[in-house]
């Protein structure tokens, strides 16, 4: 998985196109105001606690947020899915395991940073390619960050998917599915620190 790399909320980059590099997340349409609200809600420097999140607080970025439900390492229910999120992968995924639709050259890896995020905790942004039902593939940056459980409930994971671009098309298949190419991940330094391998 190679060395680390992280960045703080407030690295840019370096001035890279984001197309190539997900370092300047910030810049992408959403992702500021999702973070920004995120630190909002911290209470003594610790995480945002989940049962106070109000998704509402995100009106105009709900089509593309979803909320995650960390039930167990190989168990995430997506408790929320937008819209323009359940439009491109063709089916209401609310309520069921994101798990079993990831790729299979991806899901260990993806199981291991929910893990991580939540664990550590810290945030990730990825940029990966998605095989849609249709045959459709394209390639979407999510950012993903740690709400601190309820008192009797699970951690959870808030996302923001931020769409970019066509990337082809291949054979339809029955079900989309997610990070068929993992191109660049890395950790968001909340201020705990970051794990030591890259997501």
């Amino acid at each position: 998985m190679g060395t680390d790399m992280h960045y703080s909320p407030n690295d840019t980059g370096g001035g890279q196109g984001h197309k190539a590099d997900v370092r300047n997340w910030r810049e992408l349409s959403g992702f500021s105001e999702l973070y920004d609200y995120w630190n909002s809600g911290r209470e003594a420097g610790d995480l945002p606690r989940a049962d106070k999140f109000d998704l509402l607080a995100l009106t105009q970025w709900l089509p593309n947020i979803m909320l995650l439900d960390i039930v167990a390492r190989d168990n995430v229910i997506a408790r929320f899915a937008g819209t323009a999120m359940v439009d491109r992968i063709g089916f209401d995924f609310t309520r069921e395991n994101v798990l079993t639709n990831q790729s299979d050259v991806s899901r260990e890896r993806v199981i291991n940073a929910y893990e991580a995020i939540i664990s550590k905790p810290c945030g990730m942004v990825a940029r990966y390619a998605n095989h849609y039902s249709s045959g459709r593939s394209g390639i979407v940056t999510t950012i993903y960050l740690p709400l601190k459980a309820p008192a009797s409930g699970n951690a959870r994971i808030v996302g923001m998917v931020c769409r970019e671009e066509d990337a082809g098309y291949a054979a339809p298949i029955e079900r989309t599915q997610a990070g068929t190419d993992i191109q660049s991940a890395e950790w968001i330094d909340l201020g705990f620190g970051v794990p030591p391998e890259k997501p």
